[in-house]
């Protein structure tokens, strides 16, 4: 998807991101694992949006789709 918004075929993508060591990679955690940990999230920081808690992940090491 990425490839076709930039206009390159997927094949150039992957070249060029193996290239620079970029790598498309999602944590492995369950669904129930996620909402336990947003849950504590949001009782520490309940006027947090978005963009914190993206953060909050990234912090943890998480990178979530």
């Amino acid at each position: 998807e990425l490839a076709c918004v930039l206009g390159v075929h997927q094949n150039t993508l992957h070249c060029y991101m193996k290239n620079y060591g970029l790598k498309c990679k999602y944590t492995d955690i369950t669904d129930p694992d996620l909402d336990h940990l947003l849950a504590e999230f949001k009782k520490r920081r309940p006027e947090s949006g978005v963009r914190y808690i993206v953060g909050f992940l990234w912090m943890h090491g998480l990178q979530v789709q």
